[in-house]
């Protein structure tokens, strides 16, 4: 039973649960801005959500297969989640469940594809392969300063976009700029969590964003990304494209001066242990925020 117990929470532990905060928070938007247009299906939306989470799931094990196995992770290093699970899961597990994760993701692609042409489904297959190559060989883009931007392309903008075309069936612009304040914060707890390897990175010559940067650089980039998020919402009120309602996002603007100051007070990067659970509630907690306010103002005002 002991074994049982310790696998199932090795198990969460290898996953990490917690970052899949960034895929509910994108997808919640968007289909809290279809349903301030009038559309929501929650049939859809589960069919939106599960393949995503999958992907998320698989993309995150195959990070850590590759890794450690490339040595970056290892039993020193702090942000090492197989040397936490190790007495429990063997690495090649992480490996073929990752695998198992993006194969199980198709299916749901496909009957997405049913509803909304293919165009779903190839967007979501070049998605899964960023997932999948972010560290993968040949290709481990994150290892060349690429992780940032292809997390604020994938994980904000896109997915925003296409969870509000699958619910509207309404090819728009509109999303993709709704999308650019959550793109940013979630390209921020990313940069955070290389912030916090940046000395691990550095030492393995992996040329993540703050180690081309340099730490003290990549602090500044850092606020950079939390007040954009910010700045960026405030356009979108100002040209009418989000409704007043959305102004109470900025309720959370404490919190992203919290962790700025974590950031700012940071000598090294040890000192950062933490920081990217701590960017995972910020993201949950002004995505909450924004769809909220985008069901208030459909039952208040109706739509744009």
């Amino acid at each position: 039973m002991k074994d049982i117990i310790g696998k199932t929470k090795a198990w969460f532990i290898a996953i990490r649960p917690f970052g899949f905060v960034t895929t509910l928070v994108s997808t919640s938007v968007g289909a809290a801005l279809a349903f301030y247009h009038g559309y929501f299906n929650y049939k859809l939306h589960l069919l939106s959500m599960i393949p995503l989470i999958l992907i998320h799931a698989g993309t995150n094990l195959i990070n850590d297969y590759y890794d450690y196995i490339m040595g970056i992770d290892h039993d020193f290093s702090a942000s090492s989640t197989y040397k936490k699970v190790k007495d429990f899961l063997h690495i090649n597990e992480f490996y073929r469940t990752g695998i198992i994760c993006f194969l199980a993701s198709v299916p749901f692609g496909l009957t997405l594809s049913l509803y909304r042409g293919w165009i779903i489904f190839i967007i979501g297959s070049i998605g899964a392969l960023a997932g999948f190559f972010y560290t993968a060989k040949p290709i481990n883009y994150k290892h060349y300063g690429l992780g940032g931007p292809s997390i604020f392309l994938w994980m904000g903008i896109v997915m925003v976009w296409g969870i509000y075309y699958i619910q509207t069936g309404i090819q728009s612009w509109y999303p993709v700029w709704v999308g650019i304040p959550v793109s940013f914060l979630i390209t921020g707890m990313q940069h955070s969590n290389e912030l916090r390897d940046y000395e691990n990175d550095r030492k393995n010559g992996l040329l993540t964003a703050p180690v081309i940067m340099g730490f003290e650089a990549a602090r500044y980039y850092y606020y950079f990304l939390i007040s954009s998020a910010y700045l960026s919402l405030i356009c979108l009120i100002y040209f009418d494209l989000l409704p007043d309602w959305t102004s109470l996002v900025f309720l959370t603007i404490p919190l992203a001066i919290n962790r700025i100051k974590t950031v700012h007070s940071a000598r090294e990067s040890d000192d950062l242990a933490g920081i990217v659970q701590k960017m995972a509630s910020l993201n949950a907690i002004f995505g909450l925020f924004m769809v909220i306010t985008l069901v208030i103002s459909r039952f208040k005002s109706g739509p744009l």
